[in-house]
């Protein structure tokens, strides 16, 4: 699962949908989404990447202009569209009234087709996301999408730090080493803690408390640690140290209760704190900023490594 919502978009004058473009990327970050487009100008165009099996699989949604350049106009794009992707859903526009895009759909005889005026494009496409997104947007599947956003991270976190290290002179390196190793003792003497807590359980509900290892949480501490000692202004400290507090609640919702009545379900944390649809979608805003933090510090510090090697 993932927290980017990936449209092709077949538009020849991409500049004149840019204010369009913008409100619909605001508000699906507002859900906790990230849009990312690919803009092409000709129906040859889709062809070519609706080709590709890999690049198809990942389009959520086709945005399709009716006044095209080239022979070939949106009406041709469409019955493209649905050749190469049966089942997927189309936006059609233009600065033309509906009624006359959805006449040219019905003569096509194309299904899964939404027609709308070029201003309505942005309301028009929100609400086929909606209707996209609404079964992930559940407790089960936010709470998929919340793992898989942290453990994205933790990988971008990974390659961070071995790009740190790589840089690093052979003190640098002893320390990096000197860290782990002081963490390993720390984490021996908390597994020798849980096992004795294991061994005079009372309650069965004690339980609960007893997971750990080198977690993510270790090696986020750790970079931030390399990053602060060697001086780096670059990279902001502080958010390192907010994403602690939300890769934390990965693991409540790994360890969770469920409460069923007929079709619901509501999910409560091991206090008893009910994880609402609501509590869901601020979780991945805060994840989306988080995921592209990480990124753009895996970025930066990887570019360094390999011009430092060229």
């Amino acid at each position: 699962m993932r927290l980017d919502f990936n449209i092709l978009w077949v538009e020849d004058q991409p500049t004149k949908v840019n204010s369009q473009r913008e409100s619909i990327e605001r508000k699906m970050r507002n859900e906790g989404f990230k849009l990312q487009t690919e803009f092409v100008s000709s129906v040859e165009d889709v062809e070519k990447h609706l080709g590709d099996s890999v690049f198809r699989d990942h389009v959520d949604l086709v945005l399709m202009d009716y006044e095209l350049a080239g022979a070939a106009n949106g009406g041709d794009g469409l019955e493209v569209v649905r050749e190469k992707c049966p089942f997927k859903d189309i936006v059609f526009y233009s600065a033309k009234v509906p009624t006359e895009l959805k006449k040219i759909v019905a003569d096509n005889e194309i299904s899964g087709v939404f027609c709308t005026h070029r201003n309505d494009l942005p309301d028009t496409v929100l609400g086929v996301f909606g209707v996209l997104v609404k079964k992930v947007l559940d407790i089960d599947h936010s709470r998929g999408i919340v793992m898989g956003a942290t453990s994205e991270i933790d990988d971008f976190i990974v390659r961070a730090i071995e790009a740190v290290y790589l840089r690093c002179d052979e003190a640098g390196k002893a320390r990096f080493l000197d860290i782990i190793k002081a963490d390993i003792g720390k984490i021996r003497a908390t597994f020798e803690e849980d096992c004795m807590k294991l061994e005079a359980l009372t309650d069965i509900a004690e339980l609960k408390s007893c997971h750990r290892v080198y977690s993510s949480i270790k090696r986020l501490i750790l970079l931030r640690k390399i990053l602060k000692e060697t001086g780096r202004k670059d990279v902001d400290l502080a958010a390192l140290v907010e994403y602690e507090q939300t890769s934390s609640k990965r693991n409540i919702l790994a360890h969770v209760t469920v409460a069923r009545n007929g079709f619901s379900r509501r999910i409560f944390d091991n206090k008893g704190n009910e994880l609402t649809i609501e509590v869901m979608r601020e979780l991945r805003v805060e994840l989306l900023r988080h995921h592209e933090l990480f990124e753009d510090i895996l970025h930066l510090l990887s570019a360094e490594d390999s011009g430092s090697s060229e």
